[in-house]
């Protein structure tokens, strides 16, 4: 533990400290095959399993962890020359054969490498009015705050990143509760479902969706935001008979729902299940709609889409909640800091075109938005570094989703 000043902390933006440095993990001899494609993100090459944010070979690559200079590419035995034998992506650490033709995607071939592990240390003021450090436990990319003890007070956050010598930490200074965040999220603006439960009718309601409604990465089905949110009904109306159904697909749109013949799913397997006609077989008293990947939807292109959702949910006389998208990682979002406010002209709109119609909103970005003064790095809760939420992530959706429940 290191001690703090208080007044220090209080004088500048950030504790002036000098913090633990990252770990490293180091892997030796891994066995892969080389991609034919080109390494591009996370979309494209062989990767690395220990960089897979899942578990080991089983996720996308954690972005920023692997030394890139670290890497060594073997073929029996014989040490392979970079951007001429293979490629390398230096970010996500993904792999593919070079231009000289020396090693093919069928050769097995062996690759030495290390990462970095992200952390979150805390500033916190123990039972005995002391400002101390505290380290957190590392992780590949979901770090979480050190546990507090009985009396003690979190003051902030660093975020020690990944190839950290300990000097370069990022200060969340810890400056609202979780409960205190302000959100658009409506209460009473689903009456007639209300209704229904409290007069104790049947209630089905569709969750409808993307990878994020379908619960790509969480720990477990269990997790996932609309399981989350059936089980807080459940506490909240334990005799009424609610029922929650999931009609999502991962890496969809609602274009491609409700237009399928213009927008056409890319992966004919799930090409059926992408189809707005399975929500109208469900019957559904209510409707939930989550697309982070509708984001590029705006102006008059996002009123006339949602119009018509509107005007689709309303013909099956459900009533409709939307869901403000959590956020993603910064550049997918046009973030140059962890600690911009959201300007997503999606979100805006959503928000706006609630106000507009009255309708229900749960308002998930604005939680996110709020971690920054609850000292957590939103990017903290992103599962596999990009744009899936981990269960503490899934669990904000529930959250947003309960107050539009509110009388």
């Amino acid at each position: 533990m290191i001690a703090v000043s208080l007044a220090a902390w209080c004088a500048v933006t950030a504790p002036v400290v000098e913090l633990a440095p990252s770990e490293y993990v180091g892997v030796v001899a891994e066995q892969t095959k080389l991609s034919k494609d080109k390494p591009r993100v996370w979309a494209e090459g062989t990767k690395l399993r220990n960089l897979q944010t899942i578990r080991p070979g089983v996720g996308t690559p954690a972005p920023g962890a692997v030394d890139p200079a670290s890497v060594v590419v073997k073929r029996d035995g014989v040490v392979l020359q970079r951007d001429v034998d293979y490629l390398l992506d230096p970010l996500w650490g993904s792999l593919g054969v070079g231009p000289s033709g020396k090693v093919t995607p069928n050769d097995v071939v062996t690759v030495d490498y290390r990462y970095s592990l992200l952390r979150l240390d805390s500033l916190v003021k123990d039972a005995a009015g002391q400002e101390v450090v505290r380290q957190g436990k590392p992780d590949l990319n979901c770090p979480e705050p050190p546990a507090l003890q009985p009396g003690e007070t979190r003051l902030g956050n660093w975020l020690v990143p990944y190839h950290s010598d300990g000097k370069n930490g990022v200060w969340f200074a810890t400056t609202a509760r979780a409960e205190d965040a302000p959100t658009a999220s409506t209460a009473g603006r689903i009456p007639r479902t209300l209704a229904k439960i409290a007069a104790g009718q049947p209630v089905k309601i569709v969750c409808w969706g993307d990878s994020v409604t379908t619960g790509g990465d969480v720990s477990a089905p269990q997790f996932r935001y609309p399981d989350v949110f059936a089980a807080r009904l459940k506490a909240k109306y334990p005799d009424k008979p609610i029922t929650v159904a999931v009609h999502a697909v991962g890496g969809s749109n609602s274009l491609q729902w409700l237009f399928p013949d213009k927008y056409p799913f890319p992966n004919p397997a799930l090409l059926p299940q992408c189809n707005w006609e399975r929500v109208v077989e469900a019957k559904p008293d209510l409707v939930t709609l989550e697309f982070v990947n509708d984001a590029g939807l705006q102006g008059e292109n996002f009123q006339r889409h949602y119009e018509l959702i509107l005007s689709k949910v309303q013909a099956l006389g459900a009533e409709l909640i939307l869901i403000t998208p959590h956020f993603t990682m910064p550049s997918m979002m046009g973030f140059s800091s962890l600690l911009e406010p959201e300007k997503r002209p999606y979100v805006l709109a959503l928000r706006e075109f609630a106000t507009t119609h009255q309708l229900a909103l749960a308002d998930a970005a604005a939680r996110w938005e709020h971690l920054a003064k609850e000292g957590i790095p939103y990017t903290t809760l992103l599962r596999n570094g990009i744009n899936h939420p981990d269960d503490r992530g899934h669990a904000l959706f529930a959250d947003e989703l309960l107050k539009c429940f509110a009388p």
